[in-house]
C-alpha cells in the first residue's frame, strides 16, 4: 500500500499513467492494472494519457489490444482497464497494480473491498492518491496518513508535499507553494495560484488543493454571513441591563465560552469571554478560576436572572458559584433540549427576532458553526472531527443563553429582583 498527497496541478495524472504503462508491458504473465475514480470521466483522464503513451510508441502500439476504456497484451494475458470506485462494481478484482485517484473523496467501504483484494495474489500493489477533502480527518487519506505514522514505511509508504504546517502563513506564500508543489518554478508558475486563489470557492478550498492544508470548511453552515451580519447592531449590552449569562465549558482540547444576552421579547447577545486552546499547545488547560471570576465580574455590571451552564465540565465551578449566591442553572446539553433550542435559535435568526454586538469572536463561532440534521430538527455540530476544527462554543453559549432569556421574558416576572452583586 502506498498513500501521496500532493497539490493539484503538479501532474500526477502523467506520472501515474506512465507507472501504469511501465507495470503493463514489464510486470510479466497476468498483469492486471486498474484505474479508479469517483466517476468514470475522471478514472478516463489517466487511462487516456496511458493510451496515448501507448498510441504514440509503435513498438508498444503493435503488441496491444486498445478500446476505448481497457487495454489488453494477448502474449502475456495483461490488461488495462479504468472504473468507478463503488463497492459493487470492485468486488471480485485481482489487481496487480491499483491506483485510485482523489482517494481524499473516496469512499472508506470503497477501499476496503480494494484492501481486501490484494490476497489473491503473492505481490499486489495498492496506491491512493489526492488533496486533503473538506473534512481532513474524515477519510481514508488521514487514516492511512496516521497508519503511516504508527506502523511507518513496512505497512504503509506515504509520502506528502504539504504546507500543513504553515495554515498561518499568506495564501501566496512562495515559501508554501514550494513545499505542497514539486512542478513549481518548472511547470507551474505563480499565476497559476494567483488565478486559483481568485476562482476558488473559498479560501479553505485553495489551500486544501493547492497548498494540501488539512482545513477543514463548512460546506452546512448554520447561519449564513448576510443572516448573521444582517442581525448586528454593533453596539455592547449595557451596564446594568437584566441579563442572562451561558457558560460553554470544557477542560482543554477545546475552548470555553460565556455568552450574555439581555431578557426581553427581541434579546439582544454579546460576548462576554472566550477562551481558546492555542493549536500547538498540547499542555494548555481552560483556566477555570478565570472563568469563575469573569461570571463574578459580569454580576457586577448586569442584574443576572441566571447562570446558564452545561454541567458536564463546570458542576465545580457552579458549586462554588451558587454558593457566592448566583443564581445557577443546570443545563444539561441533551440532543432532545440541543434539538429543540438549535431550531428555536435558527427560526429567530432568520426572522430577525434578536440582534448580537457583532463581536469579531462570536461572529467567527458562529458562522463556523454547521448542523447535524434528524427527523427532529437540527443541532449545532462542529464541521469537523478534528481536534484543530474551527471553534464553535460561543454559539453554543449563544443557543444556551437565547434559549434561557426568551424563555424568561415569556414569563412572569418574579416578584424577587434579579440578584447582582453590590457596587
Amino acid at each position: 500500500m502506498a498513500g501521496w498527497m500532493i497539490g493539484r496541478g503538479n501532474g500526477k495524472s502523467s506520472l501515474l499513467a506512465m507507472w501504469a504503462v511501465f507495470h503493463l508491458f514489464t510486470h510479466g504473465q497476468g498483469a492486471s492494472v486498474v484505474v479508479c475514480a469517483r466517476s468514470q470521466d475522471q478514472a478516463r483522464i489517466i487511462y487516456n494519457i496511458a493510451r496515448q503513451l501507448v498510441e504514440q510508441s509503435p513498438d508498444l502500439k503493435a503488441r496491444v489490444q486498445i478500446a476505448r476504456e481497457r487495454m489488453y497484451i494477448p502474449a502475456s494475458f495483461s490488461s488495462f482497464e479504468c472504473l468507478v470506485s463503488e463497492p459493487q462494481a470492485l468486488e471480485g478484482l485481482d489487481f496487480s497494480l491499483c491506483l485510485v485517484d482523489e482517494i481524499g473523496v473516496t469512499p472508506p467501504e470503497t477501499v476496503d473491498v480494494l484492501m481486501l483484494a490484494q490476497g489473491k495474489r503473492p505481490t499486489s500493489t495498492l496506491v491512493g492518491i489526492g488533496t486533503p477533502p473538506a473534512d481532513p480527518e474524515g477519510g481514508v487519506l488521514h487514516k492511512w496518513r496516521e497508519m503511516h505514522r504508527e506502523l511507518g514505511d513496512e505497512f504503509i509508504v506515504w509520502r506528502e508535499f504539504s504546507a500543513d504546517a504553515f495554515q498561518h502563513h499568506d495564501k501566496l506564500c512562495e515559501h508554501c507553494i514550494r513545499l505542497a508543489n514539486p512542478a513549481y518554478g518548472d511547470f507551474l508558475a505563480m499565476d497559476a495560484f494567483v488565478t486559483a486563489a481568485k476562482t476558488a470557492t473559498s479560501e479553505a478550498a485553495y489551500r486544501r488543493a493547492r497548498l494540501c492544508q488539512l482545513i477543514a470548511s463548512n460546506e452546512h453552515p448554520f447561519l449564513d454571513a448576510d443572516t448573521w451580519d444582517g442581525l448586528s447592531t454593533g453596539l455592547p449590552i449595557p451596564n446594568g441591563a437584566e441579563v442572562v449569562l451561558a457558560v460553554d465549558a470544557s477542560l482543554k482540547d477545546d475552548s470555553t465560552a460565556i455568552v450574555v444576552g439581555t431578557v426581553a421579547a427581541k434579546p439582544h447577545f454579546d460576548k462576554l469571554a472566550v477562551w481558546e486552546k492555542p493549536r500547538d499547545d498540547d499542555g494548555w488547560r481552560v483556566p477555570l478560576l478565570d472563568v469563575e471570576q469573569a461570571v463574578r465580574e459580569a454580576a457586577k455590571r448586569y442584574r443576572v436572572r441566571e447562570v446558564a451552564y452545561d454541567p458536564a465540565y463546570f458542576t465545580r465551578s457552579a458549586l462554588v458559584l451558587e454558593a457566592e449566591g448566583l443564581p445557577m442553572v443546570a443545563y444539561p446539553q441533551s440532543p432532545a433540549r440541543q434539538t429543540a433550542a438549535t431550531n428555536d435559535l435558527h427560526s429567530s435568526a432568520l426572522a430577525g427576532l434578536f440582534t448580537h454586538s457583532g463581536d469579531a469572536d462570536l461572529s467567527r463561532h458562529v458562522l463556523n458553526a454547521t448542523v447535524k440534521e434528524s427527523d427532529k430538527g437540527i443541532r449545532l455540530a462542529k464541521a469537523s472531527r478534528s481536534r484543530h476544527a474551527p471553534k464553535i462554543d460561543l454559539a453554543t453559549a449563544l443557543m444556551m443563553a437565547h434559549s434561557r432569556a426568551t424563555w424568561l421574558a415569556s414569563q412572569q416576572k418574579p416578584r424577587r429582583r434579579a440578584w447582582s452583586f453590590a457596587a
